[in-house]
């Protein structure tokens, strides 16, 4: 390399947060809108017009540059970091006055992207209100119920062969044979259905809706009736159940947490946007779907 060729980790850097940087100068200017001509603010290292470069910015930028070289960072790399910030910011701005970025669907959704996680960040940097969180629960007490959940073993009889073998397996039931015997003989041709509890809606994935139905103030140890279901007759046994519960807040507390920051945020992005559209002007065809 020549006396007169930029370092590489200079051209990276200033090309590498071209992106970054259109996406900060538009978040600045959705979040602030205000010019400064006064000192700079606590925390700032330079004003490119109306925008701040923060000592933040510098440091990150230090860091990123420190990481590809094996010397130390020297005051003078310092200063030639601090201009090619100061230049970005510069291009940045041209790049909005010229809508630039509004033409780049790249940079629209970096736009979009960075705006919407400030608003996140925002939002979840407030406290969580012990009260808001305990109403939250209690409104959405459904949501975390754990449901009712059942064991059963399953006999499906295929219509060719049900005449013949349905007969034989109410022989059985009636002297007494236990139900993982019936299972082992009659059923062969049975769909696999998964042993252990499974909550109701899994389970009419393997045995249909109408076979569940009959579960209905069946005790463990008990069969169903014969059911009629598609191709077939089913007969299910009752091994165990549970009944569906709502557990305490204190039990599920990061679960509910967790959703009731989701929920917070989806708010506040929604709010955020509800108001930016309020200030705006906006115009629709007579054609456009509404």
């Amino acid at each position: 390399m020549t006396t007169t060729e930029t370092p590489r980790w200079q051209r990276l850097l200033f090309l590498g947060g071209i992106i970054f940087g259109l996406a900060l100068a538009a978040l600045n200017a959705l979040t602030d809108g205000q010019a400064r001509n006064t000192a700079l603010p606590p925390g700032a290292v330079a004003r490119v017009n109306d925008a701040t470069i923060l000592r933040a910015d510098l440091a990150r930028a230090l860091n990123a540059v420190s990481m590809g070289k094996r010397n130390a960072i020297t005051d003078e790399d310092k200063a030639v970091i601090l201009q090619r910030l100061i230049e970005e910011e510069l291009l940045v701005q041209r790049a909005m006055q010229r809508g630039l970025a509004a033409q780049d669907p790249v940079l629209r959704n970096a736009l979009v992207n960075a705006v919407t996680r400030d608003i996140i960040a925002r939002s979840r940097a407030k406290p969580i209100s012990p009260v808001r969180l305990r109403d939250y629960y209690f409104k959405n007490k459904a949501r975390f119920a754990r449901p009712e959940r059942v064991f059963v073993r399953a006999i499906f009889l295929p219509s060719a062969t049900a005449k013949q073998e349905k007969p034989a397996f109410d022989a059985a039931l009636r002297k007494g044979a236990k139900a993982g015997d019936l299972v082992k003989r009659f059923g062969q041709q049975t769909p696999p259905v998964p042993n252990g509890l499974l909550p109701v809606r899994k389970l009419i994935d393997y045995v249909g809706v109408t076979p569940i139905a009959a579960l209905k103030g069946l005790r463990p140890g008990q069969w169903t009736a014969w059911i009629k279901g598609t191709g077939g007759l089913w007969r299910l046994y009752l091994v165990n159940r549970t009944r569906a519960r709502v557990p305490e807040l204190e039990s599920v507390r990061d679960q509910i947490e967790a959703a009731y920051l989701d929920e917070r945020d989806d708010d506040a992005l929604r709010t955020y946007i509800d108001r930016l559209k309020r200030s705006a002007k906006i115009e629709l065809s007579a054609d456009a779907p509404q």
